[in-house]
């Protein structure tokens, strides 16, 4: 009776679980194929066709459809072919493989050395049980059913033969499943004892509740009871394969469990520290000496990640200064403050591993700041791949595409770009016209930063919502202070304005607004614009502009592009650099315009054969100490050797080199004696420096020497750390900047004053720059020379040149020039003399640095304009975007719930109609610091 009472038992446990887990699998098959893969795994596969979901994050989504699937299949064989059975299947493998991936899919969002560490873990410890049960045989069983529970055909674990015993490696992997199971078996803990206080009073309305929610409790079951019987599943596996290599070698097992789980541990302990607490040590001392600073270099990779890391934190770690335990058991269970502490503190220590030690909205501002101050670059565009990452491991794939959409910044697409180039002569007109199509719903705002030749000029800027160039809206020339008020005034009230500004010699920056979202605007989710120039034919054809950076826009193979009516190939970039000369452009010819007070600005072609270097004078070489320059060493010291080589045996130098606080910036007198292979390697390219700062610098050491022109070696830079500065710098030599490996984007108005009213310039190459400086033509009495750029020679001349053309389309190109020489004496501070350039660029219609084109759609617009230009402040202009976009607030973590919270909003979907009409459940409601309860009302 005993026996039969026994095998009957374990039958009807048997057909108990087996109908629990075939329940499981149909709630969550059917969770799976008709609520997760239509509304999150379309979206989720087409990001992943097109590059925009990691692998690690894609791999967990498939295992939520293909785990239960899988197991529902290999459940369906007889168990004659299976070879576990329904208990191993789900507790040993199906369970624990969804825990890990929800855990990644839903729980974390970029991963950590400690998490990535220990979703490893869990795939190894799978992989060594799963092997582990597939090559087990079980030894053959009398027919008979025996008394011993390990011999029952019900049993998870019958007897093995000895050839087919574990191995090492499963027992590791059992060993560390174990301890996962138990740690997640110990977190699951903390909320047993509230739970029973919540439900217990209220069980007669959740039971009645239950029997319409039952598949969610089926689920919610299988998850909660998860870690426990996974615990007992792998504990009983981790005993049977200790114990059969115990006994062929004895205490060796026993040693090699322990060694498994410390070094296991030891690592993740390694991996767990944060490395922003290094960096922020690291960086709370301003070091000094050039020792100290070659010190903190040599450490910048645990500097740059650990500022990652904590710029990251919202998206790396799912909990922060959380209290909700602590409020579950003050404010629920009714335990003492002191007790609900303790307990607090240690869920924390168990959950440390997603656990933030700090603020992270705090830390990520200080990081932010850290990284631009030791880099010398903004965070959001040196770590764009690691930030893109973070944005784009989530299930929200709206949020991650709209923060994607801040870091790359596709929200306009290019859809039309047509190029007409129209010869006159020697010099052309050319005319962009864009199409932009924006592919969001709201409206966007475009912005380029490019260059141009530096005799070239801008004559025209249009707006249209539509192709008809009869309806769009033309530009007024305005100082430059004024017409960027009156556009960021009219962005602000999402009117029509479209802004284009000189900011350097070369550079331009052009900005429109607004984009019409999709199905608004006359051509719905498009806008039209026009821009002409003139520029000087150049020996390799007709130059473009160069792209230094787009904001918001993008293009595609499917980009329309046309050049003088034909169609082009698709290219990857804005423009090439020219356009080839045709038949119709003439041979470079003189010029000339007359100024309305008598004289004539001419110009004349000039041969490049005719440049010279300078000869006995003397220059101060100013090197820029920032940490980018490191990334330039090698450009650096090829310029340094050119001029010690090329410019020194007929000229001085004085090298003055640059540094940030606290350190002393170096004067060299003569630049011969400085010793590149030894001196350059004494320098310490450190933290962040700005031109103006570099030029303080360099006045301050400068005392009374005089120099002829004032060299500064730099790199691009970034114009985002620009401070305004309210008055420029004067310079006592001509001011020209270097640019090493590109120019800068843009200038601030005090630095691109100090560059023109010294007569300077800028360049990316310091021969030309020297054959510039060198170069001074002379035709006699009479004329002043303007400038040498571009291959003409520009010249005040006091009469009439006979063989110079005279063309009215070709006065714009002059007038720039005209203007380029008066800013050489004009006072920044004397409205006067700005106002009489502005009058000559407002007469000719041209953008130069004091004013700019803005384009207005109404009256109104038109009257902010007028008054703004009566303003003291109208040539005043703002450093613009000092911070790239920071991707969409909405997309940090922190709204994503605990990873053992997720068990309580199943659980409170279950409870939550009968603790609103249960007596009890409306005392609780009336508990603000009930989190039990704030998570019901979210579910």
């Amino acid at each position: 009776m005993k026996k039969t009472h026994s095998s009957h038992s374990s039958s009807t446990l048997s057909l108990l679980f087996t109908i629990f887990f075939w329940l499981f699998n149909a709630s969550l098959l059917l969770i799976a194929y008709i609520g997760l893969l239509p509304f999150l795994g379309t979206d989720l596969l087409a990001d992943a066709v097109a590059g925009e979901v990691p692998l690690d994050f894609l791999i967990p989504f498939v295992g939520l459809i293909g785990v239960p699937t899988t197991c529902s299949v290999v459940g369906v064989l007889p168990k004659q072919r299976r070879a576990v059975s329904l208990f191993q299947l789900f507790y040993g493998i199906e369970a624990p493989l969804l825990m890990l991936c929800i855990l990644r899919f839903f729980m974390l969002r970029d991963l950590t050395p400690g998490t990535s560490f220990l979703l490893l873990t869990g795939v190894f410890g799978l992989v060594s049980f799963a092997h582990w049960l597939l090559r087990r045989e079980p030894v053959p069983q009398p027919a008979v059913v025996e008394m011993d529970a390990t011999a029952s055909p019900t049993h998870p674990f019958p007897p093995q033969r000895p050839d087919l015993l574990p191995t090492w490696w499963h027992l590791a992997g059992q060993t560390l499943m174990l301890t996962l199971m138990l740690y997640a078996a110990a977190v699951m803990s903390f909320y047993v004892l509230p739970f029973l206080v919540v439900v217990l009073p209220v069980l007669p309305v959740v039971v009645v509740y239950s029997l319409i929610l039952s598949p969610i409790l089926i689920v919610l079951l299988g998850f909660c009871s998860a870690p426990v019987g996974a615990s007992w599943v792998y504990l009983r596996a981790w005993r049977q394969s200790l114990n059969a290599l115990a006994a062929r070698y004895g205490v060796w097992a026993g040693a090699f469990v322990v060694a498994v789980f410390a070094g296991w541990l030891a690592l993740f302990l390694t991996l767990q520290r944060p490395p922003q607490i290094e960096a922020f040590k690291l960086l709370d001392t301003p070091a000094t000496t050039h020792s100290e600073r070659q010190a903190l270099l040599q450490q910048q990779d645990i500097i740059r990640q650990g500022l990652i890391n904590a710029y990251l934190a919202p998206y790396r770690y799912s909990r922060s200064n959380d209290r909700h335990i602590q409020d579950l058991y003050q404010n629920t269970v009714r335990l003492p403050e002191p007790v609900a502490q303790t307990i607090q503190t240690l869920y924390d220590t168990l959950l440390s591993p997603f656990t933030y030690p700090g603020d992270p909205f705090a830390d990520a501002e200080r990081a932010r700041t850290l990284y631009a101050e030791f880099f010398d670059t903004p965070i959001l565009r040196a770590e764009k791949p690691a930030i893109q990452k973070a944005i784009q491991s989530t299930f929200d794939r709206d949020g991650a595409k709209a923060g994607l959409a801040d870091i790359n910044e596709r929200r306009v697409w290019l859809a039309e770009q047509q190029l007409t180039v129209t010869p006159q002569g020697d010099w052309a007109e050319v005319e962009l016209y864009e199409v932009y199509d924006n592919q969001t719903f709201d409206q966007q705002e475009i912005l380029y930063f490019f260059t141009l030749p530096e005799s070239a000029v801008m004559t025209g800027l249009w707006l249209g919502e539509t192709s008809d160039r009869a309806q769009r809206f033309v530009f007024d020339v305005a100082t430059r202070g004024a017409a960027q008020q009156v556009y960021n005034q009219e962005v602000q009230r999402r009117q029509d304005p479209a802004l284009l500004e000189q900011v350097g010699p070369r550079n331009y920056r052009l900005r429109a607004f607004p984009i019409p979202g999709r199905g608004q605007g006359a051509d719905p989710g498009r806008m039209h614009l026009w821009l002409t120039y003139k520029v000087m034919r150049q020996d390799n054809g007709w130059a473009l502009p160069q792209l230094l950076e787009r904001r918001n826009l993008f293009w595609t193979d499917r980009t329309q592009r046309i050049v003088n009516g034909e169609r082009v190939s698709a290219q990857d970039q804005w423009f090439p650099a020219s356009l080839p000369l045709t038949g119709q452009a003439a041979a470079p010819a003189a010029h000339q315009m007359k100024l309305d007070w008598g004289a004539y600005v001419l110009a004349t072609p000039f041969a490049q054969s005719d440049y010279r270097l300078p000869q006995n004078q003397r220059f101060a070489v100013v090197v820029d100490g920032s940490y980018s320059m490191n990334a330039h060493q090698n450009q650096l010291t090829q310029a340094l050797q050119w001029l010690q080589g090329q410019l020194l045996p007929s000229n001085r130098a004085d090298l003055y080199l640059t540094t940030t606080a606290p350190a002393q910036p170096q004067r060299w007198d003569d630049l011969k004696s400085f010793d590149l292979a030894k001196d350059l390697q004494q320098v310490s390219f450190y933290g962040t420096l700005q031109p103006s700062q570099m030029l303080q610098q360099f006045l301050d050491l400068r005392g009374d020497t005089a120099y002829d022109a004032i060299l500064l070696l730099t790199d691009s830079g970034s114009y985002e750390l620009t401070a305004d500065r309210p008055t420029a710098l004067v310079m006592p030599a001509p001011l020209w900047m270097v640019h090493l490996g590109g120019l800068q984007p843009a200038y601030d108005d005090a630095t691109l004053q100090a560059i023109q009213g010294s007569a300077g310039g800028a360049d990316t190459e310091i021969q030309t720059v020297m054959q510039r400086i060198g170069t001074q033509p002379t035709r006699g009495s009479g004329t002043t020379r303007l400038n040498v750029v571009d291959g003409y020679a520009w010249y005040l001349s006091e009469t009439s040149t006979p063989e110079a053309q005279t063309n009215p389309e070709f006065e714009p190109l002059a007038a720039r020039q005209w203007v380029t020489h008066l800013s050489h004496y004009v006072k920044p501070d004397e409205l006067k003399e700005l106002d009489t350039i502005h009058a000559i660029t407002e007469n000719y219609g041209i953008v130069t640095p004091y004013s700019s084109m803005l384009v207005l759609v109404n009256n109104e617009q038109r009257e902010a304009l007028k008054q703004a230009e009566k303003a003291d402040d109208r040539f005043n202009r703002e450093v613009e975007d000092q911070e790239l976009p920071a991707p969409s607030s909405a997309m940090a973590v922190t709204a994503v719930p605990e990873p053992t919270e997720w068990l309580l909003l199943l659980a409170a979907v279950a409870i939550a109609g009968g603790v609103y009409w249960y007596p009890v459940g409306q005392s609780l409601r009336k508990s603000p610091a009930s989190s039990l309860e704030n998570s019901a009302k979210s579910a």
